[in-house]
């Protein structure tokens, strides 16, 4: 059974609601400078038609969207028409659109729209949710300045800091610290300080003098940092660099880590680098260079890769390597999608002769289908095919399978699956050796506390009926990161890791 589990966890806040209209803020306008006259064209036999500029006519309209009006309420609330001067005590709640302020104090003024809150406040927006100290919001733009900052912008990135500005959905903070929402506390389990942090929610952060820390250890420095922040590419985060403990009998007691570190402005191209430390089998690192395109994922450079299709911890060296993989092709709603890749490269590996690979990689599958109560199902197909220069091999494989998983209490659940590769040819490389071509097994969970569960798994190798793995799992939440314990009672070996829920290494 092949290895990979990975965990993560989300939550959302947010209440209030009251509303008392301040003198200016109920004013909508609208207006429009210039109106574009079209000919009317009729299309008649022998008439000429004039082309429209459709570019021109839309310029044509300068139109200015109406501002939502502020809603102020407050235990004591003193409004000096003359001036324009606000001033609201007690349980202040301001609302403008998707945007809140709550507060004990505040001023401003309906003239020049701007409203100041000198002690602690919560600010909320659509994206975001913080707390802060010397708040200065402008509800003419929606823009926010902020002595002191905590909390969220957008839904995977915390800061805390001070200097603080919104500007048209971008955070800033002059000096500060960012983190992933598990990683939360007094003094995160993990986080980066820098100066000069600006924020672009869903898309990317910049930091300059960036500092990476665990907890009071500071590990490592580097000058002006750019992290990616959307969701499909959490791994990128610096945050990967921190050492990831693992232990097997294989490899014995290790270390994990990587980054991606973007080389342009755009992002997508940049440098890929990974990194095992193990006692057993040293140093194994692998750094390529990468560049996302519109027609899929290249890479190319050197390569340390552990085996994925079988449990036996074999390392291969692959220098040069050049990878592709293509985008996802999802079949319309279907819910049906295609993956592939394909590389090209010299492969070296303990006690096997040095020698070129190429080969390619596609699969078919879909979103899982319910089948009843919290029941779904899920089947796969594809087909790979490789060859080797060493001793003239080659190996087909087409393959298919299916999932099925049942929640049966909110507490138990089971898995079970089937899969199937019809192999013609080999491999002279024990790296891509697939173990148990027939398989099929079932896993039982039960949560135990919050914090705990306990997982039993069985598979049993269909080509001579024996039970190939039988192991049973302990799953400990250690706050921001998640330790898996399993003992293979078949090969009577324990597996140990420590994984990260906000990332992916």
């Amino acid at each position: 059974m092949n290895k990979t589990w990975t965990a993560s966890i989300l939550a959302a806040l947010l209440p209030f609601s009251i509303w008392a209209a301040d003198g200016s803020g109920d004013v909508s306008k609208t207006g429009q400078d210039t109106i574009a006259e079209v000919a009317r064209i009729d299309g008649q036999e022998g008439e000429e038609i004039v082309p429209i500029d459709l570019d021109a006519a839309s310029e044509a309209y300068d139109i200015v969207l109406p501002q939502q009006p502020v809603h102020m309420t407050a235990d004591s609330l003193v409004v000096r028409s003359a001036d324009g001067y606000i001033q609201g005590r007690g349980n202040v709640d301001l609302r403008q659109g998707m945007d809140e302020l709550h507060t004990s104090y505040i001023e401003g003024s309906t003239n020049n729209q701007l409203y100041h809150t000198p002690g602690p406040a919560v600010y909320l927006t659509s994206e975001n949710a913080l707390s802060g100290t010397g708040i200065i919001y402008n509800s003419k733009d929606g823009d926010a300045s902020m002595d002191t900052i905590e909390g969220f912008i957008g839904p995977g990135t915390y800061i805390r800091g001070t200097g603080a500005e919104m500007v048209d959905g971008v955070g800033y903070v002059k000096h500060g610290l960012i983190t992933t929402p598990h990683a939360v506390a007094k003094t995160p389990d993990y986080y980066i300080t820098g100066d000069d942090i600006r924020i672009y929610p869903g898309e990317k952060f910049t930091a300059e003098n960036t500092k990476l820390w665990f907890k009071h250890v500071c590990l490592l420095t580097y000058g002006h940092y750019e992290g990616r922040l959307d969701s499909e590419e959490s791994e990128t985060w610096m945050f990967t660099l921190l050492p990831r403990p693992t232990f097997n009998s294989d490899d014995g007691v290790g270390l994990r880590g990587h980054a991606d570190i973007p080389l342009n402005q755009s992002g997508d191209l940049s440098f890929n680098m990974r990194y095992a430390l193990t006692t057993k089998n040293g140093f194994k690192p692998t750094a390529k260079i990468e560049q996302r395109t519109n027609i899929g994922t290249f890479a190319f450079g050197y390569g340390s890769e552990e085996s994925t299709d079988n449990d036996d911890n074999i390392w291969a060296t692959k220098w040069p390597e050049l990878e592709y993989f293509m985008p996802r092709i999802d079949l319309g709603d279907t819910g049906i999608y295609i993956t592939g890749s394909a590389n090209w490269g010299r492969w070296s590996e303990d006690g096997q002769e040095t020698g070129s690979h190429r080969g390619f990689r596609t699969e078919i599958t879909h979103h899982p289908l319910g089948l009843w109560k919290n029941a779904d199902i899920r089947f796969f197909s594809g087909y790979r095919r490789d060859w080797y220069s060493v001793e003239d091999a080659e190996r087909r494989d087409p393959y298919l399978g299916v999932v099925l998983n049942q929640n049966i209490t909110d507490r138990l659940w089971t898995s079970v699956w089937y899969r199937k590769h019809n192999i013609s040819g080999y491999t002279p490389y024990e790296f891509d050796t697939i173990d148990d071509p027939r398989q099929k097994g079932f896993s039982v969970g039960y949560v135990l506390t919050p914090r705990d569960t306990i997982i039993f798994s069985l598979t049993q190798n269909l080509d001579t009926d024996d039970i190939s793995d039988r192991n049973f799992t302990w799953v400990r939440d250690l706050h921001s990161f998640i330790a898996i314990i399993t003992y293979e009672q078949v090969d009577k070996e324990w597996d140990i890791k420590v994984i990260p829920k906000d990332f992916r290494f």
